[in-house]
């Protein structure tokens, strides 16, 4: 139950208040644009590097999958980082850490020398956005909880819309120097925004919990866990997206790499703005379901893209998957944890992103050197209809998530 003495009703955080609008939210949603715009703009240039330093392609793999492996072990701390220390300070040191990794980047003098720089950043990007999301979850009303988590999935997605294509012509026009400076930049500005945010407002609830606030929370929260294991159904077919797209599209003549970034990010916004309200109303797998059959179709289309138009098709159907599943899947994970485990729901939830995105490019690399870079595709395909039927299964023998039934309830320790 909820301590009477820090002044909130049951099952609401400290600043969370009616109105999903508020200065802070806004705010929040800048943080994780730029955040995301100096990490998106990553994609399309640091394949083309590891080859310019003089890598391979079966090195991409490892290069590229570094990235997550430490964040892999971090995020769970970062979970009770943003507890013990506040999300707004969690965030602005997240995002300074890839703000620098990306700078780094211009200074190294071999592709091997990538390996340490992409770890390292990924501590940033392990932090950042576990404190962004706990923050969303924290503001927004219980009752419009996938709708705020729609808005701050848009405000990210819009970043794919441009930064990707902006450094690719960068790095064309300017070579990777100004295309790496792009992406520091961007990072330097959510730190920025960050800072402003209010410490009072976003900060995770550990005065509505009766734990004392020394207590720290589980690096993995039990209640994340279903959730996270069907979000890696999806994480898994980023995997050769961010590590043969750019590949692919040289040896098939299929144009701008960055193009599909363009394309998803316009329909996985538009998805979004549908799939929030209707998650809130009709319940979260009206939207899950549907949106990993999408990213399937879409990773077979790039299994046999021959022209752009299947390029941009295959973006245009991995976007709605993505607009389906992302706020459905956020506040599924925020349904089912307590109000003290929040930051650490998030943070669970989010390793899909570190053991089946960034973790599963260390399979997808030497499988598609075995295989073909455009079979990898098909296999995350697979794998995203295998999610599909692990949540219709599991989630039967789930509570119930219908969302006129949810309360915020904390939840105590007895």
């Amino acid at each position: 139950m909820a301590n009477p003495s820090s002044g909130q009703a049951p099952g609401k955080a400290p600043g969370q208040a009616n109105s999903l609008w508020t200065v802070d939210f806004v705010l929040n949603m800048l943080v994780g644009h730029f955040m995301f715009a100096g990490y998106t703009s990553l994609i399309t240039i640091v394949p083309s590097y590891v080859l310019h330093q003089g890598g391979q392609e079966w090195q991409l793999g490892i290069i590229i999958g570094s990235f997550g492996l430490v964040a892999m072990f971090i995020r769970p701390f970062a979970g009770r980082w943003v507890y013990k220390f506040g999300a707004k300070q969690i965030a602005i040191i997240g995002t300074v850490i890839i703000a620098i990794g990306s700078l780094l980047y211009i200074v190294s003098p071999g592709p091997w020398w990538l390996v340490p720089i992409r770890m390292g950043q990924g501590i940033g990007i392990a932090m950042a956005p576990v404190a962004t999301s706990t923050i969303v979850a924290n503001l927004a009303p219980a009752h419009r909880r996938a709708e705020a988590m729609s808005y701050m999935g848009a405000s990210i997605n819009v970043a794919f819309l441009y930064a990707p294509v902006v450094a690719s012509l960068i790095l064309g026009f300017a070579g990777f120097k100004y295309a790496f400076m792009f992406s520091c930049s961007s990072a330097l500005m959510a730190a920025l925004l960050a800072s402003r945010l209010s410490s009072a407002r976003v900060s995770p609830p550990v005065e509505a919990s009766t734990d004392a606030p020394t207590e720290t929370v589980p690096l993995i929260s039990r209640a994340a866990l279903f959730p996270a294991i069907v979000f890696m159904a999806y994480t898994f077919t980023t995997a050769p997206i961010n590590t043969f797209l750019p590949i692919l599209a040289e040896e098939r003549g299929l144009g701008n790499p960055g193009l599909y970034f363009t394309v998803w990010s316009v329909t996985s916004i538009a998805g979004m703005m549908f799939s929030g309200p209707v998650a809130d109303r009709f319940g979260r797998a009206t939207v899950i379901v549907p949106g990993l059959m999408l990213t399937a179709c879409a990773m077979f289309l790039l299994n046999i893209a021959n022209i752009p138009a299947m390029l941009w098709g295959a973006g245009f159907l991995a976007g709605v998957g993505f607009g389906l599943i992302q706020p459905g899947i956020q506040s599924l994970t925020i349904d089912r944890v307590s109000l003290r485990e929040r930051s650490s729901g998030v943070a669970t939830l989010q390793q899909a992103w570190d053991v089946a995105g960034s973790g599963g490019a260390f399979i997808i690399g030497p499988l598609g050197g075995l295989i073909g870079v455009a079979n990898s595709f098909g296999v995350t395909g697979v794998g995203a209809l295998v999610g599909v039927v692990g949540f219709v299964v599991g989630n039967k023998r789930g509570p119930a998530l219908t969302p006129s039934r949810q309360t915020d309830i904390v939840e105590s320790d007895d």
